[in-house]
């Protein structure tokens, strides 16, 4: 397939500091196409051109027609405006760092979406009013277990993995009946830790999916299903 003109080519890496300090080096925005959806990426943000999780967890999860959608965490946006793409009827999207929240406003504009979308400021669940609640959350989560210097940083680094920990025990008064949350995550986190943050919450394990290295010393994802006890 061809790379159209202008649109930034997507690869893979191995070292999440050479990730982030490429990253530092993009002083302007840049265009990047994710299983045929076309983003706008600032500097600072996250960017799927470099970060392939998200397509792990498109291709597993099941989106109900006329689903509302809670996109945790939202990056650039690429989660919450696929899940639109399939179906969804809205989507609520929220991130803490505020050139995120840019990045995935000009996304939803971008993309036409003003109708359905909406994205905030948020630290976790604290951008939603009472009582709001979604048939899905979308959750990737930062991986490595690090202080995060920056917003940049927090995309990746999650020290003790308080974050991870505050999704998980929030995330039932945030799910409609039958509700689903998807949580992305990676071996090169604690995974034993998360499985008791999982234990200790209100929510079960419904599925989970395991995806091998596609590169030479790549990391092994992991997708939890997870409904409201």
């Amino acid at each position: 397939m061809t790379t159209p003109i202008g649109v930034s080519v997507r690869r893979q890496t191995t070292d999440v500091d050479a990730m982030l300090a490429e990253l530092r080096l993009c002083e302007r925005a840049h265009d990047v196409e994710v299983n045929g959806l076309p983003l706008h990426i600032l500097p600072g943000v996250l960017s799927p051109r470099l970060s392939h999780g998200p397509d792990a967890l498109m291709s597993r999860w099941h989106i109900e027609p006329g689903a509302t959608v809670l996109d945790l965490g939202c990056g650039s946006g690429v989660l919450g405006l696929a899940a639109l793409r399939a179906g969804a009827a809205s989507l609520v999207a929220l991130d803490i760092n505020p050139q995120a929240v840019l990045t995935t406003k000009i996304n939803i504009e971008r993309l036409g979406y003003s109708d359905r979308a909406e994205v905030r400021y948020s630290d976790t669940y604290s951008g939603l009013q009472s009582g709001e609640k979604f048939d899905i959350i979308l959750f990737a989560a930062p991986y490595w277990n690090r202080k995060a210097k920056d917003d940049l940083e927090r995309s990746c680094f999650d020290e003790d993995h308080n974050v991870m920990a505050s999704a998980l025990q929030g995330a039932h008064l945030r799910l409609n009946d039958k509700g689903v949350m998807y949580v992305l995550f990676s071996d090169q986190g604690d995974v034993g830790r998360v499985l008791n943050l999982i234990d200790n919450s209100k929510l079960r394990v419904r599925d989970m999916h395991i995806f091998r290295p596609s590169i030479p010393g790549g990391h092994v994802r992991i997708i939890w299903e997870l409904t409201a006890r």
